[in-house]
């Protein structure tokens, strides 16, 4: 049976962790469905600092590296080599610094010294030896002043500052290139000097990854999984590209007032790649006519719409093999559970935590301003306080990455209440959605309908969503979306849906399975066969239309 190629084209920055993104389990249960088609390999080109990720993506969920290939550079631009010499070599430092080390012995020094003043004054019978202890005790003293690097320190700290408005216009432009240079290699996202340099390192690995792919000349057609590389309308052969959504022109200014330049640079890549394009594909019908049609102008007939298929998370926490597997499978849960607290927003509180049967209400995703989180913490918070619930509310953001949400954690004291723990494993997470008495999604734009309903439906889990046009194209039935979605523009609508569905979790988790079952009909290999179906059609009508020109 002669084998078809098809490409995937992947231009992820450095340092993101697929693991951790959607579209990263996406390629990975893409890449799954692909697996049961002998007749078809998908060849992948990524950046040279991808493919160690990719390797660990697909180690994390169990994708066999047998079913397609892996293109990239050789080696990693020398800036990034460089950059991450530096922050291993930070990691180590950090771990046992030297000034650490400083602080430690100076302690163990002075407790010393103060024991031995304790005890001289304590065995002290007369003028004379206290008089010995005194001058003792201000030997010692002087000696610590001249041994301490840290005194020492602020002693030259404390001269400077009294000396600072006859040499303030002197250092001044030194401390500002000092601090520019720390915020450069504490946060080198946010700076645009980082930015432009990453651009131009952006364009020169495209490049060269557009070299490989002129060489791979047995690839049929290519297919990028998001807009986010204008590079990828320079490929010559046919190609598709996805649009999952824009939620950058749908929540402009939120994004903007988290990442600046680097957002509206990110914006105009999608618009460029976007624009560019002559073939699409699309999760969900809503997309397709609002945002590529309306926005964008693009022609209907070039968009095919290829719903998602069902999440399935069981496979991670089931167990077999026992007289009860169900409760075998609730104690593995409750002990993945047990290690996802040590990944706590909240270690002083969670590395004590010893109730890992607590209760609590579940949501995963990132913080990004259409994930609509704060509205979530509205809602909990007044659960919590005036309707009195007992469940604490899981997250997987990470809160630094919102200042909103951090200060509304603060602010309203829910350090021990509000968990966010980042970066589980798929078995943790699947072990959350498990072990939730609810699982709650208020995300007020996404490309398809969320992952969160199969997700958590796969392991006998309700949910309640926001009732988003995405979401109703698949969850068509009117009883179903009577007890699934609320408004998400209301914070209290959603606390009331979430203390219904509390309330009638059994009824609720009822009628969803049932909706369930019928989705879980459709499989990833159905996806995969559809994205053939349009990589086919577009090598034969494009390479017609080559042939015309």
């Amino acid at each position: 049976m002669p084998v078809k190629y098809f490409g995937i084209y992947l231009a992820y920055a450095p340092g993101v962790d697929l693991r951790h993104e959607g579209l990263g389990r996406y390629l990975a249960a893409f890449l799954k469905g692909a697996s049961e088609r002998e007749d078809v390999r998908f060849v992948l080109v990524c950046p040279s600092w991808s493919k160690e990720g990719l390797a660990e993506l697909f180690e994390s969920e169990g994708v066999s590296k047998a079913s397609f290939d892996v293109v990239a550079p050789d080696k990693e631009p020398m800036v990034l080599r460089l950059y991450e010499a530096y922050k291993a070599r930070k990691e180590r430092r950090a771990k046992s610094s030297l000034m650490r080390r400083i602080s430690l012995f100076g302690n163990s020094v002075k407790m010393k010294f103060f024991d031995r003043v304790e005890r001289r004054l304590v065995e002290a019978n007369s003028y004379s030896d206290m008089f010995s202890v005194f001058i003792e005790g201000f030997l010692l003293s002087f000696l610590l002043v001249l041994v301490s690097p840290l005194l020492l320190i602020g002693m030259f700290c404390y001269f400077c500052f009294l000396m600072k408005p006859k040499f303030g216009s002197f250092f001044k432009p030194i401390t500002k290139k000092i601090a520019r240079l720390r915020r450069l290699l504490r946060t080198p996202k946010d700076d645009a000097l980082v930015l432009r340099l990453y651009n131009g390192i952006a364009r020169v690995e495209a490049d060269r990854m557009l070299k490989l792919v002129d060489g791979l000349s047995h690839v049929k057609a290519w297919y990028s999984p998001t807009a986010f590389w204008p590079a990828f309308n320079k490929i010559k052969a046919p190609r598709v590209m996805c649009v999952p959504d824009v939620v950058l022109s749908d929540f402009p200014v939120a994004f903007s007032t988290i990442g600046g330049n680097r957002f509206a640079q990110v914006f105009y890549d999608v618009k460029s790649a976007i624009e560019a394009g002559s073939n699409y594909i699309t999760y969900s019908n809503a997309v397709k006519w609002s945002t590529l049609v309306e926005q964008f102008g693009v022609r209907g007939s070039n968009v095919s719409v290829i719903h998602h298929a069902p999440n399935d998370l069981s496979p991670w926490v089931a167990v077999n093999g026992y007289p009860d597997n169900e409760s075998t499978s609730i104690n593995y849960c409750e002990q993945l559970f047990k290690s996802a607290l040590k990944r706590s927003s909240n270690p002083d509180y969670t590395s004590g935590f010893g109730n890992v049967k607590v209760d609590f209400i579940f949501y995963a995703s990132q913080f990004r301003p259409n994930k609509n989180v704060i509205s979530l913490l509205r809602a909990y918070e007044s659960l919590l306080r005036k309707r009195l619930i007992k469940h604490k509310l899981i997250l997987t953001g990470r809160p630094e990455a919102s200042s909103e949400v951090k200060s509304f954690i603060k602010k309203h004291h829910l350090e021990n209440d509000v968990l966010c723990l980042h970066g589980l494993s798929i078995q943790q997470l699947a072990a959350c959605y498990k072990l939730a008495d609810l699982v709650v999604n208020p995300s007020l734009s996404e490309g398809g309908c969320p992952f969160t309903f199969t997700e958590a439906l796969s392991v006998s889990t309700p949910v309640v969503m926001a009732r988003i046009p995405v979401s109703e194209e698949v969850l068509t039935d009117p009883e179903l979306q009577d007890v699934t979605f609320f408004d998400p523009y209301s914070w209290e609508d959603i606390a009331d849906k979430i203390e219904w569905a509390l309330d009638h979790r059994e009824h609720v988790l009822k009628v969803q399975s049932v909706a369930y079952q019928s989705l879980a009909e459709r499989s990833w290999a159905n996806v995969v066969d559809e994205h053939i179906d349009v990589l086919l059609k577009i090598s034969k009508t494009d390479k017609v239309v080559e042939e015309v020109a």
